[in-house]
């Protein structure tokens, strides 16, 4: 009996350590990040935290870390997150270019960017895809976060944004 308890314990112990943030979470919190300070440093903590590094987790760690450079107060982490940021959300966005979720990441983070930065070259191409691939997306909350940016965003112009509803 007390090597069952035992057994339990250890495996609880594991799963709260190993923590997987779901995709879903991330899309409910994402919004959120580049708006709030606190909101984007629990939402980073728990993707640093996660295990799971699948193609879309890992562009959402990429977007994440860009939205706490926005954040940051120190010069040298403000850069050294965008830009470990930008490299993640290439990464997936090479691994998997037509992924409309991933290229829309790439796409907040682009139209966010300060342009000195100079990541701002895909903007034009991402925005294309998220028109033309818009109504092939069967994932009501996707969707929802695609259409919830477009309404404030000055990136699209009201006939987008009419079709991306």
């Amino acid at each position: 009996m007390k090597n069952i308890f035992l057994l339990l314990f250890l495996i609880s112990g594991y799963t709260v350590f190993s923590q997987t943030v779901s995709v879903d979470a991330l899309r409910r919190e994402y919004e959120h990040a580049f708006k709030d300070s606190a909101a984007c440093s629990k939402l980073y903590k728990k993707i640093i935290k996660s295990e799971n590094s699948d193609n879309t987790r890992t562009a959402y760690r990429g977007a994440i870390a860009t939205a706490m450079a926005n954040h940051s107060q120190n010069k040298k982490d403000k850069l050294n997150l965008f830009n470990s940021g930008k490299k993640l959300l290439e990464q997936s966005v090479t691994a998997d270019n037509t992924n409309i979720e991933i290229r829309f990441l790439r796409f907040t983070v682009q139209s966010n960017a300060p342009k000195v930065l100079g990541y701002n070259k895909q903007i034009e191409s991402d925005k294309a895809f998220i028109l033309n691939n818009y109504s092939s997306v069967t994932n009501i909350a996707i969707k929802q976060m695609i259409g919830s940016f477009a309404k404030q965003s000055t990136a699209f112009s009201e006939t987008e944004k009419q079709k991306l509803k």
